[in-house]
């Protein structure tokens, strides 16, 4: 009952952070049929967060539950202040609230069911252990930047942490346990996308079936790499590069599918997943966190064209708020998820110039620009404690993707938005009806194609004519609408995956693993763009298309829903199966650290202690982990620094191999040398207050060494010992 209590004071909070933003969020929203409240817990949960972080990044005060509390207050201050003509609660739209608020408490319930069949923070196969020990470290307090747990002495200022420091704010208000966190954080940003993925397309066709639609698309399908699987299956022969599953009936090919093979194979050279993937594979991954975040903006950004459009002017106290609201909102992306900062800009940019958003400052791209400039000033601290490495600039593709390959991805997405510039061209013959027109298009198709084939760069028969069409139905269009809003997004869409066909942000992993990280981060953020355009694309093909034409394209459109459906689907089941070894080890429940009593006890009851009883961040020296194997756990469960982590992830952060691997070195030597005073120097050069000795550490390190911990009580304190587990106190 415990575990339920914390997810209900979760959604309290929700409810209330919420519900104080919403004035706010009211007065730049004021043009949308819910008035924004799809978002206002986006916009109030950002907004919390950055007084907090701003609080322990000037050194104000340590990151805990007095700041948090000072930043609520200071939250509701600036909605009150900001929103002070929207607090009559009669006003509000109180209908569109009540099917808000249920449609995220639905999804959040949901996403807590299928997480407790699958709670595990577990090292395999993901970033558990990576991500956790973000936010544990985070909940221990202090300023920030937060420490980095796996590299003693050094912050994570390398690091995009804005996604852990607002579950950890969540953890610390509520009194969470964080493994139990963890997981009702996954949930959270899960239902947080499925709210604002509803709002954004309801608002966009005010029709509340095609909100619906857009969260599916956005939130629910897939690729369509399931039915590859399932006919390969079904024929016992390879489809599409997919093997047969050996399987004796559906069934036990629907608990033990596969459901690796495809995001490893779809983009070559790269792993790439959607977000439903990421939402029952939760690892608290910042490009997963950041989903609801860009629907946020996307949805803050279509808010100040609609009042654009309908109002003759905007009061001068209206356009400044917007700008902090969109700057703030905007320039989270660089601490949210890195790589989403540039689309965003992008974006913003686009969207004003093609769309004429003219707001009460003169000049298209002043307003913009002021944005983006916020953007950058509001978070400077963040930008001086920055320590950038590990990127090594940009490179051009060499193995690009291949059509079938975007087709698998995306092939819902394709048929709906070609077939909504299909209907534009036919329909629009004043402004695609030109024979001039008519001529350009065809040279620029027949030099697309005969460029990609030379070049080898075959996404080009897509985006060129998908951009371009788009670009010039935009430019030609007056008044703008709806629907020149959701061609700037389809553009979006296009240009993203043109440019991770042409460059690759080149970083530690090289080779033919050399555009894992771009293809695997954009292309999260290029489903978003593109799940919201065909949305939209079947609301607008679906009212303009009649007779036997309608049948047969809805036809289509079912049998591609259902091929997209194919994945999720038999991803959950299996998933859930328990049939994969490194999942599901303990279910039945929230805690993702409860499966740890079963795969060591002396582990887990030691974890347990110290979170009990050591406050701070000391150092505790603990064996070195390689990536993917059961090590560095203490780090990761207490917060505790120790001198060196998982090897792999420092240096895909930006550290070198001489600086890990000489903590390493060091590492092995405190525990294996029998000469103390050599011990104690290396003790003393980390700062190190604890020492760890549990089976790993036993299995590894000769007993000699382990055993002068115990011959020189002048030096060191016992300080815990129970089900095989040492903890001793280096003295002062």
């Amino acid at each position: 009952m415990i575990q339920v209590a914390y997810v209900i004071f979760w959604w309290l909070a929700l409810l209330v952070i919420g519900l104080i933003s919403f004035p706010l969020v009211s007065r730049v929203c004021g043009r949308l049929p819910d008035r924004g409240y799809s978002i206002s817990k986006l916009v109030g949960l950002l907004i919390l967060t950055y007084f907090t972080w701003m609080l322990s990044s000037l050194h104000i005060m340590p990151f805990g539950y007095v700041s948090i509390w000072i930043s609520l207050s200071l939250l509701g201050a600036l909605s009150l202040y900001l929103g002070r003509k929207y607090l009559r609660i009669s006003d509000w739209p109180r209908k569109q609230i009540i099917i808000g608020e249920s449609i995220f408490a639905g999804a959040f319930v949901v996403f807590l069911l299928i997480t407790i069949g699958n709670p595990d923070i577990y090292h395999y196969m993901g970033d558990y252990y990576t991500n956790f020990h973000i936010l544990s470290s985070i909940t221990r307090g202090g300023y920030f930047p937060p420490i980095d747990s796996w590299f003693s002495g050094e912050s994570i200022s390398y690091y995009y942490y804005g996604g852990h420091l607002l579950s950890a704010i969540l953890t610390v208000f509520t009194k969470t346990p964080p493994s139990i966190a963890f997981n009702i954080a996954g949930a959270m940003f899960s239902a947080l996308a499925v709210c604002a993925s509803y709002g954004l397309g309801y608002s966009i066709t005010k029709r509340k079936l095609y909100g619906f639609l857009a969260a599916f698309f956005v939130c629910v399908v897939g690729y369509i790499s399931g039915a590859y699987q399932l006919m390969a299956y079904v024929f016992q022969t390879d489809i599409m590069g997919y093997p047969p599953y050996g399987s004796p009936n559906i069934i036990d090919w629907m608990l033990g599918f596969d459901f690796w093979s495809a995001g490893g194979s779809v983009i070559e050279g790269s792993w790439v997943g959607y977000p439903y993937y990421k939402f029952v594979r939760w690892d608290m991954h910042s490009y997963m966190m950041s989903i609801p975040f860009q629907l946020m903006f996307i949805t803050l950004i279509f808010a100040v064209f609609q009042k654009s459009r309908f109002r003759d002017r905007i009061a001068r106290s209206d356009t400044l708020v917007d700008i902090l609201i969109l700057g703030l909102c905007l320039g989270f992306f660089f601490m949210l998820n890195t790589w989403e900062y540039p689309t965003y800009i992008i974006f913003t940019l686009l969207a004003f110039v093609l769309l004429r958003i003219r707001p009460s400052m003169k000049g298209n791209l002043l307003v913009p620009a002021v944005i983006v400039a916020l953007s950058f000033l509001l978070y400077i601290p963040h930008y001086i404690s920055l320590s950038v490495s590990g990127y090594n600039g940009v490179g051009l593709v060499a193995a690009r993707t291949t059509l079938a390959q975007f087709f698998e991805y995306c092939a819902l997405f394709l048929f709906a938005v070609c077939s909504l510039l299909v209907i534009l061209v036919l329909s629009k013959r004043e402004i695609f009806g030109g024979r001039r027109v008519i001529s350009v298009a065809i040279l620029v198709l027949v030099a697309t194609i005969i460029a990609a084939a030379l070049l080898y760069f075959w996404l080009l028969i897509i985006v060129v004519p998908v951009g371009l069409l788009s670009l010039y139905y935009i430019y030609k269009s007056k008044p703008k609408s709806e629907r020149e809003f959701v061609l700037v997004l389809l553009i979006m869409g296009v240009a993203l995956a043109f440019f991770c066909d042409f460059l690759y942000i080149d970083d530690a992993l090289g080779g033919e693993w050399e555009r894992f990280n771009t293809v695997t981060k954009v292309y999260m953020q290029m489903w978003v763009f593109l799940s919201i355009s065909a949305a939209y694309a079947v609301f607008y093909v679906v009212n303009n298309i009649r007779g036997k034409t309608r049948v047969i394209w809805v036809a289509v459109l079912a049998i591609l829903v259902l091929a997209s459906l194919i994945h999720p689907v038999i991803l959950t089941t299996s998933a859930l199966s328990g049939r994969h070894t490194f999942m599901g080890l303990n279910r039945g429940t929230l805690d993702g650290m409860a499966y740890l009593e079963m795969v060591d006890k002396g582990d887990y009851e030691a974890i347990q202690w110290i979170n009990k009883n050591i406050d701070g961040s000391p150092v505790i020296l603990e064996i070195p982990g390689d990536y993917f194997d059961y090590a560095s756990r203490i780090s990761v469960f207490t917060g505790l620094p120790t001198v060196i982590g998982s090897e792999v992830a420092e240096i895909t952060w930006g550290r070198t191999w001489d600086e890990t691997g000489a903590r390493e070195e060091d590492t092995d030597t405190i525990y294996t040398t029998v000469e103390n005073s050599e011990a104690l120097e290396l003790l003393k050069k980390y700062d190190v207050e604890y020492i760890y000795i549990g089976t790993l550490e036993i299995e590894k390190y000769d007993s000699d060494g382990l055993r002068k911990f115990a011959v020189h009580t002048e030096d060191y304190g016992l300080v815990y010992d129970y089900e095989g587990v040492t903890i001793y106190k280096v003295s002062e």
